[in-house]
């Protein structure tokens, strides 16, 4: 018979990219992130990265796109927990997520480019999530965005956004030589549910060792 139950247990580990962000990601959790810029979409990547090597492995995928290990190491000296590869079609996504270690965040770049998406191909990525404990991001950055539908949108690029603990885009603005990243939160984890909604945050601390 099928076990579809287990005790509800509280979860130890939370990672964010830097500390003012407005929501954490606990394991088994998936976010769905949209950046409409790539400014945007660097400085939440490698400080999420960054910040979550100090406590375990992480796995950066996506279909041939590039990380610069040299400039995450502006952010973190440590880079031997961190692990590379491409994969280009939903299939293949699953495929890596069925190796990667317990318990590990894995960043998907691109991830409306890869073949054969749909809907039961993301259950099959939940079912996987859910079971090996993972911290699943799935980003996408474009200029192509209908800023008056976002849930139509991430609809669009994500098949089923519905069974994602977060959703968010987010995009940079400067004047003066100072950044802010701002934010628009459709959905946050249940301990972070008061996120919801629209935020701006300076960060030019953050974003000065990435330029």
């Amino acid at each position: 018979m099928p076990m579809f139950f287990k005790p509800a247990e509280l979860q130890s580990r939370e990672v964010k990219p830097f500390e003012g962000f407005p929501f954490g990601l606990s394991e088994g959790s998936i976010a769905g992130i949209i950046s409409t810029d790539e400014l945007a979409e660097t400085a939440f990547l490698y400080h999420l990265v960054a910040n979550a090597l100090k406590d375990g492995p992480v796995y950066h995928i996506g279909p041939g796109t590039a990380f610069s290990v040299k400039l995450l190491k502006r952010l973190t000296e440590d880079v031997s927990n961190l692990y590379a590869g491409n994969v280009y079609s939903l299939d293949e996504l699953v495929a890596a997520l069925n190796v990667v270690e317990d318990g590990s965040l894995v960043v998907v770049s691109l991830f409306p480019a890869l073949l054969n998406r749909s809907a039961e191909g993301v259950v099959e990525v939940r079912k996987l999530v859910d079971g090996k404990g993972l911290i699943l991001v799935l980003g996408h950055t474009t200029i192509e965005l209908n800023e008056l539908d976002l849930p139509g949108e991430f609809r669009r690029l994500y098949d089923l956004p519905e069974i994602f603990e977060a959703l968010a885009v987010l995009r940079t603005s400067s004047y003066r030589g100072h950044y802010r990243l701002n934010m628009t939160v459709l959905k946050a984890p249940p301990d972070h549910v008061s996120s919801v909604g629209d935020h701006s945050i300076p960060i030019d601390s953050l974003i000065k060792p990435l330029l």
